[in-house]
């Protein structure tokens, strides 16, 4: 069974607007990536997250998509 996020929208700090939406990008490609529990959910609510813009937008997107995959689990377990 596949998953679907129908809409992802992330609200980066000040300081990223000219990296946002490359770490956009790369945050539905990580995603893609990994194999998310089949469920439906209405809204996952991930942050606030601390980011460190010394860190290579690679770097974020894949932090970024580990906590939005451990925060699905967590939702899908207790929906």
């Amino acid at each position: 069974m596949s998953t679907e996020i129908g809409q992802l929208r992330l609200t980066l700090p000040p300081g990223f607007e000219r990296r946002a939406h490359r770490i956009g990008r790369l945050v539905g490609e990580a995603l893609a990536e990994r194999t998310l529990p089949a469920g439906r959910l209405p809204r996952v609510n991930v942050g606030p997250l601390k980011l460190d813009a010394r860190r290579s937008n690679h770097a974020i997107a894949s932090d970024l998509a580990r906590h939005i995959h451990l925060a699905i689990e967590r939702q899908t377990r207790n929906h």
